[in-house]
């Protein structure tokens, strides 16, 4: 019997003796050699037949002359061929996932014109449900007039493609266009039609003319503001905390990391998120602004996520997508993001850690790749403390914090900008306007409580009130009559000598013998001249050059 079973090769044999000890095994058997103790016991135990299931195998015994027989029979084909089913039923659950996920409609035939598969676009598209279609001729639905024309019918006619413009008892008109799936031998086996609102078609070609008259703008307004090669001097930065601004700003461009812009209203900080975008991998996609503050709670949520059919009183009965959704792999800046709701807080703080929308009115999850930078006036600590502001939320967004000073804080830009819009304004309305020393020598002493706009909108007044060419300190105190919120002190600067002399000394000279009261209350407040020259944002060297231009001497 030894000499039979060891010639047996497609199948395990094992022999053993009533004490379980094992005297023959071929080499299929010796490969479950780890599972020979549990193979062992229930054979001992009287086991006749078993299976291994971690190692598929059917295991058969029988006593043979006071010997244990042991076969063991692979089931690896068995596996094998499960495994294949598994894995067909997995493509086709994945096809029909892709099918049934489509935003168009999809209607698959057979060969005989028979309806055997719709997705839900399509009903949604049509009005025609599943159970009014599946398992229908296309024939019927003609001759019913449910449909004016088949393009599945035409396809296995003409035996090749056919696109139509179909009509639908419902009130639809949908363009279909029907796609011959073909066996090995050439033959149509199935017929894929593709369906498509047209109605739809139409908002989407009223859409890209508005989007394209829109780009066109934009080109023709960035032609006029051109940047140089510096990208900076795309904002007036004269002074050294502006400057530092605009570095951390680029720097920060250059990732996906939250910012935070704080600083006064009309500072700029819009400016800076323009530059953040212009600059980083998601300029080519959009970025689109939103005031936090400008819309009510309902309409704000409703703007930012978007909304699915009938999920409130007028909306669009197809929904529409949010701004989140329309820019997807974009930048989205929400300003004043201290005015936005509670309850839209902790959404905004899913769609950060989350990556994700849902719809208002809606439970499916979209993901979206998005940018999120907020701005604000206000004192988010302190509304935190109150419980008007989220910490998770703030933290989330707090990343990299951007701080832009007021105008009275950048004094050195004053002048600059003032040039910069005069400039402007001088283009745009074709005058040639120009400002007096004593004029540009009050809006530099100016204590300015407002920001950047406020000075933009006075010299554009300004400029195009005064019927001189060079506008005067009578000009700016005429036009500071209608504005009860800038008081300019036109007497002399601060620093300018008190002498009894009328005769006003050039700007420039009151400005070295301003920079030389500063060097020298820096030099004497610090121990050293590097320490003075960190505490006024300077080189070193420049500073020294400064002393020696002055005639300051340390010791003094």
């Amino acid at each position: 019997m030894e000499n039979i079973l060891s010639k047996i090769n497609i199948i395990g044999v094992l022999i053993l003796n009533k004490q379980g000890e094992i005297l023959f095994s071929n080499s299929i058997a010796k490969k479950y050699n780890y599972y020979f103790d549990t193979i062992i016991e229930s054979t001992l135990k009287g086991a006749e037949s078993f299976s291994l299931i971690h190692y598929p195998a059917e295991i058969t015994t029988f006593i043979n002359n006071k010997q244990l027989i042991v076969l063991i029979n692979p089931m690896n084909e068995l596996v094998r061929l499960k495994k294949e089913k598994e894995s067909l039923q997995d493509l086709r659950n994945e096809l029909n996932e892709v099918i049934n996920s489509s935003f168009d409609g999809i209607v698959i035939s057979d060969k005989d014109g028979i309806i055997i598969h719709q997705n839900p676009s399509y009903e949604q598209i049509t009005g025609l449900s599943a159970k009014d279609c599946i398992g229908r001729s296309l024939k019927e639905l003609e001759d019913e007039g449910i449909i004016d024309v088949s393009a599945s019918l035409k396809a296995l006619r003409d035996d090749k493609e056919a696109t139509i413009i179909q009509k639908i008892s419902t009130g639809a008109t949908v363009l279909v266009s029907a796609a011959p799936i073909r066996n090995h031998k050439g033959e149509i086996e199935k017929v894929v039609n593709n369906v498509r609102d047209l109605t739809h078609l139409n908002a989407l070609e009223s859409e890209i003319q508005q989007l394209e008259q829109q780009n066109q703008q934009i080109h023709e307004e960035l032609e006029l503001l051109k940047e140089q090669n510096d990208p900076k001097l795309s904002i007036i930065a004269h002074s050294d905390i502006m400057k530092d601004v605009l570095d951390r700003a680029l720097r920060v461009a250059h990732i996906d990391s939250g910012v935070l812009i704080q600083g006064a209203s009309g500072v700029g900080k819009e400016k800076v998120v323009e530059l953040i975008h212009r600059h980083s991998f998601r300029k080519d996609y959009p970025l689109i602004k939103i005031n936090c503050g400008a819309l009510p709670e309902a309409l704000l949520e409703s703007e930012l996520f978007g909304y699915e059919s009938g999920s409130f009183t007028g909306a669009n009965q197809k929904g529409k997508a949010g701004l989140f959704e329309a820019g997807n792999h974009g930048t989205i800046f929400l300003d004043e993001i201290g005015e936005m709701p509670l309850l839209l807080q902790v959404k905004l703080l899913r769609v950060l850690q989350e990556h994700e929308i849902t719809r208002v009115g809606g439970t499916k999850p979209i993901p979206v790749d998005i940018r999120i930078i907020a701005a604000t006036h206000r004192d988010l600590s302190k509304m935190i403390t109150n419980g008007q502001f989220r910490e998770d939320l703030y933290y989330r967004l707090n990343v990299i914090p951007i701080k832009i000073p007021s105008l009275k804080e950048r004094k050195a830009d004053i002048i600059p900008l003032i040039y910069h819009f005069l400039h402007t304004i001088n283009h745009k309305y074709g005058i040639n306007r120009k400002f007096s020393n004593d004029t540009l020598n009050a809006f530099i002493n100016y204590d300015w409580p407002g920001n950047v706009r406020e000075l933009q909108n006075l010299i554009e007044r300004i400029a195009l009130m005064s019927m001189n060419p060079e506008i005067t300190i009578d000009d700016l105190q005429k036009e500071l009559q209608f504005n009860d919120g800038l008081q300019f002190n036109v007497d002399p600067a601060p620093f300018e000598s008190t002498s009894d002399s009328q005769d006003q000394e050039p700007l420039k000279n009151r400005l070295e013998a301003y920079e030389t009261e500063i060097i020298r209350n820096a030099i004497n407040r610090f121990p050293s001249i590097r320490k003075a020259a960190t505490a006024l944002k300077v080189d070193q060297s420049t500073l020294v050059r400064k002393m020696q231009k002055y005639k300051i001497d340390k010791t003094e």
